[in-house]
């Protein structure tokens, strides 16, 4: 019972800490100015999940943001501006294309598949993180294959 009530009083205190701290007001320089709210920046998490695509050197690369999706959905590939699916040559060269939007390396593992006693496949896993002020800067700079331009 000592247990559910020192979990709980942690996870109230960082519900509290995180909502009191997510903006904060400026104040005006001078009177003919309006007071300011600004975001305070919070991290967000992708992961990205590649799996090595049979007969090919290409990397089958799913890109995890949070958004609501199926594993079998379109909407898990990132594409480009004409909306076709980016195909990736290894973990590394998706990883460096979202660094160049900003995006930086947390971890990295393995999740070996086993297929009657023996490896046959694995699942590779990289979380990435980067900084953001609002849900909208999440995904600025990229596009899955089931998004709309121009959004």
């Amino acid at each position: 019972m000592k247990k559910f009530f020192t979990i709980a009083a942690v996870v109230a205190g960082m519900l509290v800490c995180g909502s009191a701290f997510a903006q904060e007001v400026v104040a005006a320089e001078n009177e003919n100015q309006a007071e300011v709210t600004v975001q305070k920046p919070y991290k967000v998490y992708c992961e990205i999940k590649g799996t090595r695509l049979l007969f090919s050197e290409k990397m089958n690369v799913d890109f995890d943001f949070g958004q609501f999706s199926s594993w079998w959905s379109v909407n898990r590939r990132l594409a480009d501006e004409e909306g076709k699916a980016i195909s990736f040559n290894s973990m590394l060269d998706a990883a460096n294309y979202m660094a160049r939007r900003g995006w930086e390396l947390e971890e990295a593992f393995v999740d070996p598949r086993v297929s009657n006693g023996s490896s046959t496949d694995s699942y590779y896993h990289w979380i990435m993180s980067k900084m953001v002020t609002c849900d909208e800067e999440i995904t600025e700079g990229l596009q899955t294959v089931g998004m709309k331009k121009g959004k």
